[in-house]
């Protein structure tokens, strides 16, 4: 593989709010999400692809730009700041391409990437598992080694080496069963509600499997010691829901009642509140979020009722 010469010197950043961004970075993209005061954004979370690659133009200058950041430190988001240091997706070998897509599309999707064939596939959920028990961790410490990150896959790109990979599906999937025979996965209908404050990060496809229902809530906890949720389609199931921005809405609207911080009802970028994408999405970044356990099942279960 020819050697390439990525860009090197942009910040490469975790951040939910303007004080969040390095000190320095006055003129920054984001990635992946929508980091507040970025002089570009490209968030597929906003525009609707299925991968933020996706949302991406094919070549990128980033001249005139001190950094880059994104909101949640997730390998779509290396894979885009990854385009980014190689001036575009277009830049990058097809190889690497296909690996990197096909990789992001596990990340967010918890299934193989249709366009890409099952070897790709397999690679992608390798760099997935490589690379994601790297990027957790404390707000300051997930910036540090999200940047580390993108930095090391960057190079490695450059140098021609193969991407890592590694495999702990099983793993997971013990751990996963562990947690149901704990009673920490509870079926309530349509819904599944899951427990996970005080586990160390479970791979949410292997959580999927544990239970039939085709949503899923999964609740943890927030650095701030409130409750952080995630709701999302459950993968495995054939016949599921396509699109949740109805009980999205709904808790955006019933987090705002509680008042400050949130600033206001809709789940938009600068509202403080609830956001993500029809398949999935999440309780505000940076608080935890005032609603119980019951009644964000509640209103997910009323959503998928008024769709049915």
């Amino acid at each position: 593989m020819t050697a390439l010469a990525p860009r090197s010197g942009l910040l490469v950043f975790v951040a939910t709010r303007t004080e969040d961004v390095p000190h320095g970075c006055a003129k920054y993209l984001s990635v992946d999400g929508s980091v507040p005061g970025a002089a570009m954004t490209w968030d597929h979370h906003v525009t609707g692809e299925a991968i933020n690659l996706d949302a991406m133009p094919d070549l990128i200058d980033s001249a005139g730009y001190d950094g880059i950041g994104t909101t949640l430190a997730d390998l779509d988001a290396v894979a885009s700041v990854i385009a980014v240091n190689f001036g575009g997706k277009a830049n990058l070998p097809a190889g690497v391409r296909a690996v990197l897509e096909c990789g992001s599309h596990w990340c967010d999707h918890l299934r193989p990437h249709p366009n890409f064939d099952a070897e790709q596939n397999r690679l992608g959920r390798g760099l997935l598992d490589a690379v994601a028990p790297l990027l957790g961790g404390g707000a300051r410490e997930t910036s540090a080694r999200f940047a580390e990150q993108c930095a090391d896959l960057t190079r490695t790109i450059g140098e021609g080496a193969a991407l890592p990979y590694a495999d702990l599906f099983e793993g997971a999937l013990a751990r996963a069963r562990t947690l149901g025979r704990l009673g920490r996965i509870v079926q309530k209908g349509d819904v599944a509600l899951v427990d996970l404050r005080g586990e160390p990060g479970i791979d949410p496809a292997a959580l999927y499997l544990q239970f039939p229902q085709p949503v899923a809530v999964f609740i943890d906890t927030h650095a701030d010691g409130g409750r952080r949720y995630t709701v999302g389609i459950n993968p495995h199931v054939p016949v599921r829901p396509t699109d949740l921005r109805e009980a999205l809405q709904a808790l955006a609207e019933r987090e705002f009642v509680h008042g400050p911080p949130c600033l206001g009802p809709k789940p938009q970028a600068g509202q403080e509140n609830w956001g993500g994408r029809a398949t999935v999405f999440g309780s505000p970044f940076n608080y935890g979020s005032r609603l119980a356990p019951e009644e964000v099942v509640e209103v997910v279960t009323d959503g998928l009722r008024r769709r049915a």
